[in-house]
């Protein structure tokens, strides 16, 4: 079903079956933990082979409302 859903938006905005890619997510938590990580590796993507001992100090900017789920991940991400 998520495939058919990802086709059927690629289509609507005129973009071909190779043109995209996504994945459905069961909430914000894990959306957030899917864009650190998806931005980490973009910037970083060695930490996939040589693990996160080769990253710098990461950082990352958030209000002081952000909420305890996303502190944790943040721990569990090493920033």
């Amino acid at each position: 079903m998520e495939e058919f859903l990802l086709r059927k938006m690629q289509s609507i905005l005129g973009w071909s079956d190779d043109e995209g890619d996504g994945i459905f997510c069961p909430g914000g938590t894990i959306s957030n933990l899917y864009s650190i990580l998806v931005a980490r590796y973009h910037f970083y993507p060695e930490v996939k082979t040589r693990g996160m001992g080769v990253l710098p100090q990461l950082a990352l900017f958030t209000s002081e409302q952000v909420i305890t789920p996303h502190r944790q991940l943040l721990i569990f991400c090493r920033i």
